[in-house]
């Protein structure tokens, strides 16, 4: 019966995360929106106007001249370090210890984004509009919540498979000067289960809450002559969800629990960039992103049982996560866009700090500092706008040892993480 009962919960629990996706990081922010800043690690630039800079700062949504639309394809492959060999259970998360090759290939994220940029008005004081959603395709959700302390690669787990819609609206009032707030939306939900097990007439309910959230960006920009200098505010967007769950026996209440999980993660962020345009055209810029991972809820599962029906109901057992702390990091980054002919090239590269602080024996959050370089190309054809970009990340190895023969993740003088990804696509524009 006791199998059947947790046979039950299972299921559910399956149902739960089934509208979840477990994510560390969004695409915004990993690989960018469009290929136009994609190819030039977020440098916003000013050859033509571009939907995606709603995300990187709306103040710049003022150069807006017409109506422009894109539609764009992103997609990835990863290639890291196979982890094989190493302990994947011990008396902490099973019954015995057992040794095993943790899945490192999640895969691949491929998907569509969409945008709209309008100039609301063209006179002083100027203003301008944009909307930019990202679809994954195959499933708006990617459910894959894994195990507490089996070794995975933390920033990249999974891909960031999930929806994405962001709008904004800036204002210049003169011409020095724009400032812009935007707003990105997503989802939280809580669901509450109750099952009754008996011999007639067992019963089970399942209520779902699923709530619209909003995390605000706001940003600025003041350019003079050939110079622009830039400043943005990212709110922190925490995808928390939570399950209830009482399970009954004949009336009699015998299991009930509370399950956590923090789905993924953007940091809080504050950025400032400085770029100049040349008299050729050429545009070089410089960014430097401050991101608070101090305060990031670690996307594991927290499982809370108690039995009301015993007499430590009172006290309900928490189950153990891993502890890891994180550290705040700056990420600096540098990009340039030049005309060739009737083709414009550009290029980038940001920095990555490790955001792991410190974990212990047993954790296995693997991350790594990362560098990614970025190129890619532009073209205009009349109203309609070819852009092509190609991002290579390149995740530092580091060797990963334990000192505790039966802690999760050990194994004889210890196991590589490390690897590389590459992130490509292309976006198409038209004006109106």
């Amino acid at each position: 019966m006791m199998r059947s009962i947790l046979r039950i919960v299972l299921i559910y629990l399956g149902i739960f995360f089934l509208v979840a996706s477990k994510l560390f990081a969004s695409s915004a922010d990993m690989f960018g929106l469009s290929s136009r800043l994609s190819a030039t690690a977020g440098l916003p630039t000013f050859s033509n106007p571009d939907p995606a800079l709603i995300y990187q700062n709306p103040a710049f949504l003022t150069q807006a001249q017409k109506l422009y639309t894109t539609v764009g394809i992103l997609n990835t492959a990863d290639f890291f370090k196979p982890i094989e060999n190493v302990v994947v259970q011990n008396e902490l998360s099973g019954l015995s210890v057992e040794t095993g090759n943790p899945k490192t290939d999640a895969e691949n994220m491929m998907g569509m984004n969409l945008g709209l940029l309008l100039p609301v008005r063209t006179d002083f004081p100027k203003i301008g509009a944009g909307v930019i959603g990202f679809i994954p395709f195959g499933s708006l959700a990617s459910v894959n919540t894994g195990e507490n302390y089996v070794p995975s690669y933390a920033l990249y787990y999974n891909r960031p498979k999930h929806f994405s819609f962001i709008g904004g609206v800036g204002i210049k009032p003169w011409d020095e000067l724009s400032m812009g707030v935007g707003a990105n939306l997503y989802l939280t939900s809580g669901a509450n289960t109750k099952m009754n097990i008996n011999g007639t007439n067992s019963s089970v309910a399942l209520a779902m809450d699923i709530k619209p959230a909003v995390s605000f960006i706001v940003g600025s920009q003041y350019r003079w002559d050939e110079w622009s200098v830039d400043a943005s505010y990212h709110q922190d967007l925490n995808y928390a969800m939570v399950l209830k769950n009482e399970t009954k026996l004949f009336d009699l209440p015998i299991v009930e629990f509370l399950a956590k999980t923090a789905m993924f993660y953007d940091p809080q962020m504050v950025g400032v960039g400085i770029s100049r345009i040349f008299k050729n055209g050429v545009q070089l810029g410089t960014r430097l992103d401050w991101k608070n991972w101090k305060k990031y809820q670690i996307a594991l599962n927290q499982v809370t049982f108690s039995n009301p029906a015993d007499t430590d109901s009172s006290n309900p057992v928490p189950s153990f996560l891993p502890e890891v702390q994180f550290k705040n990091i700056f990420s600096p980054s540098l990009g340039i866009e030049f005309p060739l002919k009737s083709t414009w090239i550009r290029a980038g590269y940001r920095y990555e700090p490790e955001h792991i602080k410190s974990q212990e024996e047993n954790s296995n959050f693997l991350d790594t500092d990362v560098h990614i370089l970025s190129c890619g190309m532009g073209r205009s054809f009349g109203i309609f706008t070819v852009d092509l970009h190609l991002q290579y990340h390149q995740l530092v190895s580091q060797v990963v040892q334990k000192t505790d023969s039966a802690a999760v993740g050990y194994k004889e003088g210890g196991y590589i993480v490390g690897g590389s990804l590459l992130n490509y696509g292309l976006t198409l524009g038209t004006t109106f």
